[in-house]
């Protein structure tokens, strides 16, 4: 391994079960329930309140080729579930991967569960996330120093969401993810969702806005490579929203974390909102939240985190960004994650850069946002 340090994954997933909301579930929710189907063509997970009966392929996640050098461009939305890596549901098999790979410690999240919050009958969907988060804990029990499991959490009703991240706090998760979007007229910047941000700060659990786990879709063009290279929109309106109608200041303990996102663009964001923030108070001004005093980037460095695979430019704009605020993450077991050879792909990106800010990109800044029992 290149790297003189072991990895801290900010960024990666489990594959739920073929049978894990069958389980799970509610008896009265047994027809409806989320499941595997075996194809002669391609195996795939079907939900029938995702977007009119959806059938979420396996294709992305049945990834043992990565093994064989495959590219990329090889995987699609076909293929089978055997051909899932058996660390993507198994954390023994995953312990022994993350060995392999250089990996002290992981932060996991959903696969299949991405598209759940587009789910309308909204007592189903959260079933759905409480029996997940049932699984990933038992999950993650297997190495509590090693896995460390994020909470899928409902935003409607607000009240529903507040209980789930509080019992997802006493099941020992270490983190929150939430819808991206809301509803027009209804996004972060809006009062309705303080209890939410008290909760999360009362509990230290830092809230994910992962991409693709939204209510509503990133796809905005009729090209999916010009949507996918812009996938981190959403997120950056979210993140900074959230800084210009003061909820940073009014939850100076809340932690937001943009997850698969990459990061190179906080530093575009993060430029022009200290501009206009001192240039455009004259007319403006009504519309700032910001009592603090502080600027727009320092609210950012004191309450985002910004995780990555592959963002050279990320990690030249460190500074700019914030050297404490870039995470890495594998995104094991996904189609496009900087596995196998984790550490090779990492260091690839760190031409010039020290070594001990290397070490918190790789390392310290995830064990540090999320408060993990793991010496730095």
């Amino acid at each position: 391994m290149p790297l003189p340090f072991k990895l801290v994954s900010a960024d990666s997933h489990v594959v739920e079960p073929p049978d894990l909301w069958l389980k799970r579930l509610d008896r009265k929710y047994q027809d409806r329930a989320p499941r595997l189907v075996y194809g002669k063509k391609t195996d795939f997970y079907l939900t029938p309140e995702i977007a009119g009966e959806a059938r979420q392929g396996v294709g992305l996640v049945a990834t043992k080729g990565k093994y064989r050098g495959a590219q990329s461009r090889e995987f699609t939305f076909y293929g089978h579930y055997s051909d899932v890596v058996e660390g993507g549901y198994d954390p023994h098999a995953r312990l022994r991967e993350m060995d392999a790979e250089g990996v002290e410690a992981e932060l996991l999240y959903t696969s299949f569960g991405l598209q759940m919050f587009t789910i309308k009958d909204l007592d189903f969907q959260y079933a759905i996330l409480r029996a997940f988060n049932d699984w990933l804990a038992e999950y993650c029990s297997a190495a509590p120093r090693r896995l460390f499991g994020i909470a899928m959490v409902p935003t409607d009703p607000i009240e529903n969401g507040v209980a789930e991240l509080e019992r997802a706090a006493r099941l020992g998760l270490r983190g929150a993810m939430i819808s991206i979007q809301q509803e027009e007229g209804h996004g972060y910047d809006r009062p309705q969702w303080e209890p939410l941000w008290a909760a999360a700060q009362a509990n230290r659990l830092p809230l994910s806005l992962h991409v693709a786990a939204s209510k509503k879709s990133f796809l905005y063009t009729a090209n999916a490579l010009a949507d996918f290279s812009l996938a981190f929109t959403p997120t950056m309106y979210a993140i900074t929203s959230m800084i210009f109608s003061g909820v940073f200041d009014r939850h100076r303990g809340l932690k937001v974390a943009s997850v698969e996102n990459d990061a190179a663009w906080a530093a575009a964001m993060l430029e022009r909102a200290d501009d206009r923030f001192a240039r455009d108070q004259g007319w403006a001004g009504s519309f700032s939240g910001i009592t603090s005093g502080r600027k727009p980037s320092e609210i950012f460095r004191e309450h985002v985190g910004c995780s990555f695979m592959h963002d050279r430019t990320a990690i030249f704009c460190r500074n700019i960004i914030g050297i404490r605020n870039l995470m890495w993450g594998s995104d094991y077991p996904h189609f496009d994650g900087a596995w196998p050879n984790s550490a090779d792909v990492l260091a690839a990106q760190f031409d010039n850069v020290p070594l001990e800010d290397q070490k918190r990109i790789g390392r310290v800044n995830a064990i540090e946002f999320y408060e993990l029992p793991i010496a730095p």
